[in-house]
């Protein structure tokens, strides 16, 4: 009868650790998927910044071509 308990408890403990290596194997996965889907997310949005980027200095050289023609104009002094 001494022989079947620490069997008993050999298996209980065998159990808890198969019950934690699924959890630990189900963490990996969510962790996985999440991590893919962060990735993708800073890849979308790295690309948005450099649209961005790409805009503002389009507007910045217009803006720029806007002031040298106005200050190369003749200025209207009323008369």
């Amino acid at each position: 009868m001494n022989t079947k308990a620490p069997d008993l408890t050999l298996q209980t403990q065998l159990d808890a650790i198969e019950q934690r290596m699924e959890r630990l194997l189900s963490l990996i996965e969510k962790l996985a998927t999440e991590n893919a889907d962060l990735k993708k997310q800073e890849k979308t949005l790295a690309q948005e910044c450099q649209a961005l980027r790409n805009r503002h200095d389009k507007a910045s050289s217009q803006l720029e071509a806007l002031i040298q023609r106005l200050k190369t104009q003749p200025t209207a002094t009323g008369a």
